[in-house]
């Protein structure tokens, strides 16, 4: 997403909220998490929304805010950091696989498949999968736009 930060008399300044985001997210250790980058233009403030363990402390948090005010201040830009405390089972980013429904269901689902099709037809099921995500990227994506733009030029041709 991009941001606008103020208009001069050359133009537009814009700056892009995922280069923020990764900014943030390389000075983090593993379990901090980055959720999401705002930026008020009018106040030249970034809101930065950071997920911290229950166990980080005060000071850990503090360490952290002076680290990005140093990042972004030279640029003009003030920072505000918000903190959420997010319980490790609650994030997907900290849970193991095997600890998400979704894991279990697709267990349930496989076992059922190879019950009821055997294995020819699950490689059946598998090569549908595979013909349908093809198909939907080409027709759904901008690079597979692309590859059919250049696939009829060249039949043109």
């Amino acid at each position: 997403m991009l941001f606008l930060w103020t208009t001069t008399k050359h133009g537009k300044i814009w700056l892009d909220g995922e280069g923020f985001k990764q900014i943030v997210s390389k000075r983090l250790p593993k379990s901090y998490y980055c959720q999401e980058i705002a930026f008020v233009g009018e106040k030249n403030l970034i809101n930065i929304h950071i997920t911290a363990p229950e166990t980080s402390t005060h000071e850990q948090k503090a360490f952290f805010e002076k680290k990005f005010f140093n990042i972004f201040n030279p640029s003009g830009i003030s920072t505000q950091v918000i903190w959420l405390n997010v319980a490790p089972q609650d994030n997907p980013s900290f849970t193991p696989i095997w600890m998400l429904p979704f894991f279990w269901a697709g267990v349930a689902a496989t076992f059922a498949a190879l019950i009821n099709l055997g294995f020819k037809g699950i490689l059946w099921s598998f090569f549908a999968l595979i013909v349908g995500y093809v198909i939907s990227w080409i027709l759904l994506t901008e690079d597979g736009q692309k590859k059919i733009s250049s696939l009829t030029k060249r039949i043109w041709r």
